[in-house]
């Protein structure tokens, strides 16, 4: 498969706007500030995006944001342009379907059994998500409109694939914003080392530091993981691959479990607390730590 080389490395929000315009220097020029096409995933993912797409349409670049015309929160604002594009599912659908991942996700703790059951409401969402991708990659007019404006970057969420489908069919650099990709489909695409023996799978329980059993039951996770996810995106099978994923120019990750002390994303700051980072070093035995 065709798999970009990229650096295992994190992004912080500090960082992401200064990365995204250091990548458009590459394309663009200083006369005319770059256009940007936008492909979101609905709900909450858009909501971090938004935050982004604000940022950096205040510094001057133009934002365009594809929208479905059935949406959750993807809403217009008059700090970037909306191109509407027809979906064929109904409100009262989608919000059916969003309802069920958010009840599985969050009325009670993951369990490993409950990762069946979180699958097949992600295939039921996946399903309804591929026949949008297909109202925009088949709605001629939209497709040759932009095509003939000047995009020089997609940012997208690869949570779903239509984004990096987009950027591939208007071979344009794709900047992926992004908390994590089920499956460890980032970290494929990023060629980023995770082994089962040291990194925790989801749903699996288990922490950084796994006994034996620990690692066997983390093994077996990875090993269903993997068969479920090739069931979880069948349905994009026909649009995509995975592959495409590492035509990624920048990867900016979210990361969970941090003390955010700035950034676009941070609502309320923290300060860092005085501690000795070679003194934690020694600590934690972390050979990693500069």
């Amino acid at each position: 498969g065709r798999v970009s080389k990229h650096f295992c490395s994190i992004e912080g929000p500090k960082n992401t706007v200064a990365s995204i315009i250091l990548e458009w220097k590459k394309f663009g020029t200083t006369k005319t500030l770059p256009r940007v096409l936008v492909m979101p995933v609905d709900g909450s993912h858009w909501l971090s995006m938004k935050l982004l797409v604000k940022e950096v349409a205040a510094r001057g670049h133009e934002m365009v944001v594809l929208v479905p015309d059935t949406s959750i929160l993807i809403q217009g604002f008059d700090y970037y342009r909306t191109e509407t594009f027809r979906v064929p599912y109904s409100k009262a659908q989608l919000d059916e379907n969003v309802n069920k991942l958010k009840d599985a996700a969050f009325l009670k703790a993951p369990d490993v059994m409950d990762i069946f059951v979180n699958v097949q409401h992600l295939v039921h969402f996946t399903t309804m998500q591929v026949k949008g991708c297909e109202g925009l990659l088949y709605d001629e007019p939209l497709m040759q409109q932009l095509r003939g404006e000047i995009l020089q970057l997609m940012l997208t969420d690869p949570f779903l694939p239509c984004g990096s489908i987009i950027a591939d069919s208007f071979n344009s650099p794709a900047v992926y914003f992004l908390r994590g990709i089920p499956c460890g489909l980032d970290e494929k695409a990023a060629q980023c080392p995770t082994p089962p023996s040291y990194v925790p799978r989801f749903h699996s329980g288990n922490t950084d530091h796994m006994d034996f059993l620990g690692r066997v039951k983390n093994m077996l996770m990875y090993s269903l993981e993997s068969y479920l996810c090739t069931v979880m995106f069948a349905s994009f099978d026909e649009l995509t691959s995975r592959e495409l994923l590492g035509h990624g120019a920048i990867w900016l990750l979210r990361m969970p479990n941090m003390v955010i002390i700035g950034g676009i994303n941070c609502g309320e700051r923290a300060p860092l607390p005085a501690v000795s980072l070679i003194r934690v070093c020694f600590k934690t035995n972390n050979f990693n730590c500069a």
